[in-house]
């Protein structure tokens, strides 16, 4: 192949990847507002239960990471 037919399949491949992600795009905003909810919980929780702010932002961010 040519460079120009290189350049014009890895066109055609970044757009296919594109319009999947933007078929996809609704699906990861719900999934993140729903993560986002359970974190919010989470810290709520920490809260009620005792710890300060900054504590329960600690726990949210290592439960977070270890997902």
């Amino acid at each position: 192949m040519t460079n120009e037919a290189d350049r014009t399949m890895a066109q055609a491949k970044m757009a296919a990847l594109c319009e999947s992600a933007m078929r996809e795009m609704p699906g990861e905003i719900k999934r993140a507002e729903v993560l986002a909810q359970v974190r919010r919980v989470h810290y709520d929780a920490s809260i009620r239960k005792g710890f300060t702010p900054e504590q329960a932002l600690i726990l949210c961010a290592k439960a977070y990471h270890q997902q």
